[in-house]
């Protein structure tokens, strides 16, 4: 029999060699898709408001290089991030209710099959409301009327219910309902208060303005308004009460209202002190008004003038008795006094001539700035800003003075604005 042999060229044999070891080496590196995270756990903690702290857990997969973990609400995402330990700490903003925590694995670039949990937020935060109360004296019904109600698991599931503060038994007030009312038996005062409570059991009292049946007398009592003259758009004018009381309403539920008779209000109660400033000059009438918890009003007239301050301060230097040391001129002293709202601030510019350059002093930064001219010596310069002591004096050191020609400039700023003429002062320094 005659057998033929048919050779393989050499080239070929070792491309498919090749091809074989390269096929293997790629299946080999192919990753294998990762499959789900085993013993995720998560628990949330309230944490403030509608903030919560969840710990979240897992098992390891083999071969994960890292794992994706979500927390879900909905079709919203709250968290996310990329770790390669196995726990997690976020904190996430929502209302109460349950959430979804999500982790899967990551073999090199494979995302496996996330493993999902429900992760419980609990509830909380008591709900709130807002509620006011009323009367009628003829017929001695108190009303109380809702104008707010909010709870962050929903407003469905609080239950409300009134206590009326004349002993009678705590009532359901009925869903749906905005008012709810009631027949005192006797005159008197009375403090209801609602109490919220939601689906949680998270509570919440509500203590209303006292319901105050038969009482027509006004308080009494003093507001003290002083000083009664001062300055537009600088003194402070304090309402002082004193002695102020009510036949039925206690001294801190008596309300205080001042009208300053330029258009503005101020409120409190009891014994508060009030403030205002004026904004203009010019007298005005001031009425004082205390009012009890049943509306019954007392007038306090007074009156106060304000006058208007024009004039600014005056500044003087205090020149040293060396008038050509350096020495003698490194710290810059003298006065400023303004005789109607004082002395706000002091303000000091120096610039040095040395040879033919001059220089502009930052006083942030205590350095010499040179400047090809005095004028832009003035402009790269920076002020200093100073107070008066008691004594109506300031100063101000400057750091690297040399010898040369010293020029400052100094000006002043009362409490409404108005600036001082400028004061300028030269001085030819020529010896340390």
């Amino acid at each position: 029999m005659f057998t033929r042999r048919f050779r393989m060229p050499a080239i070929a044999v070792i491309a498919a060699l090749a091809f074989g070891a390269l096929g293997t080496s790629a299946a080999e590196a192919k990753p294998v898709k990762p499959g789900g995270v085993p013993g995720v756990t998560g628990v949330a903690t309230w944490h403030s408001g509608t903030t919560y702290d969840v710990a979240a857990t897992w098992g390891s997969v083999t071969g994960a290089t890292s794992y994706r973990a979500a927390i879900i609400k909905g079709s919203t995402t709250l968290a996310a991030k990329t770790l390669t330990g196995l726990s997690w700490d976020p904190t996430i903003t929502t209302g109460p209710g349950p959430v979804t925590l999500q982790v899967q694995a990551v073999v090199n670039h494979r995302k496996g099959s996330p493993t999902k949990v429900t992760v419980s937020l609990p509830d909380e935060v008591a709900p709130t409301g807002t509620f006011v109360s009323s009367k009628n004296d003829a017929t001695k019904l108190g009303t109380i009327t809702q104008t707010a109600l909010y709870d962050d698991a929903g407003s469905a599931g609080i239950t409300r219910t009134v206590y009326w503060g004349d002993g009678s038994p705590t009532v359901t007030w009925g869903p749906g309902s905005t008012q709810i009312t009631h027949t005192y038996t006797t005159i008197g005062r009375y403090v209801p208060v609602v109490t919220l409570t939601d689906a949680s059991d998270n509570s919440a009292p509500y203590t209303l303005d006292a319901i105050v049946l038969g009482d027509v007398t006004a308080p009494t009592g003093s507001v003290a308004v002083s000083p009664s003259s001062g300055w537009a758009a600088y003194t402070q004018v304090e309402a002082t009460p004193t002695a102020v009381s009510d036949d039925v309403s206690p001294s801190n539920m008596i309300k205080v209202q001042v009208s300053w008779g330029d258009g503005t209000t101020s409120d409190s109660t009891g014994t508060a002190v009030l403030k205002h400033v004026y904004a203009a000059a010019g007298t005005y009438a001031v009425a004082t008004t205390i009012t009890d918890e049943a509306g019954n009003p007392t007038v306090l007239p007074s009156s106060v003038t304000m006058t208007s301050d024009k004039v600014g301060p005056r500044v003087t230097l205090t020149l040293p008795a060396k008038k050509h040391s350096v020495r003698a001129w490194k710290t810059l002293r003298g006065k400023a006094t303004d005789a109607q709202t004082g002395v706000k601030t002091v303000s000091l510019k120096a610039v040095e001539k040395r040879g033919s350059v001059w220089y502009g002093y930052n006083a942030s930064t205590q350095k010499w700035v040179k400047a090809a001219t005095k004028a832009k010596a003035y402009a790269r310069s920076v002020a200093f800003s100073r107070r008066t002591d008691p004594q109506n004096r300031w100063s101000a050191k400057l750091v690297g003075l040399r010898k040369g020609t010293l020029v400052y400039k100094v000006k002043a700023v009362d409490r409404v604005g108005n600036a001082s003429a400028t004061v300028t002062h030269k001085a030819t320094l020529t010896s340390a």
